[in-house]
């Protein structure tokens, strides 16, 4: 089992990071008063990570960085799921949007992205002997 210095940080700093991106692209859209409530989600969501990363449980250690190898293939499980669900997704907006003659160009993007990333990763993570 591997474990950063600071693995349990990660989580949550990425969490602000990304709620700072979301709160500064809502002040500049919206003004603060619409901003106010990301900032706040994102403060609660990485205090939750934070606390749950200190957690026994496979969660935890996922979120901790603490992960040992049937962690891992569950994270890869996961994230395998939500690759597919995502597609998915993309086809049937794309389907909704061809339907409703709506333009189409964000779900070809999303398609498309999936579709190169599923190749790439055949590429990257393929039997390298088979060649």
């Amino acid at each position: 089992m591997k474990s950063a210095k600071h693995g349990r940080l990660t989580a949550p700093a990425m969490m602000i990071v990304g709620g700072a991106g979301f709160t500064a692209a809502t002040a500049a859209a919206q003004g603060w008063e619409a901003a106010i409530p990301i900032a706040a989600l994102a403060v609660i969501a990485a205090i939750g990570y934070y606390v749950w990363g200190g957690r026994d449980s496979d969660l935890g250690a996922m979120l901790g960085r603490r992960v040992d190898e049937r962690q891992i293939l569950i994270r890869a499980r996961a994230q395998s799921l939500a690759g597919v669900a995502g597609a998915a997704a993309g086809l049937v907006g794309y389907m909704v949007a061809v339907a409703l003659k709506d333009p189409v160009w964000p779900f070809v993007l999303i398609l498309g992205v999936e579709a190169i990333t599923f190749i790439a990763g055949l590429a990257i993570y393929g039997e390298r002997g088979a060649r």
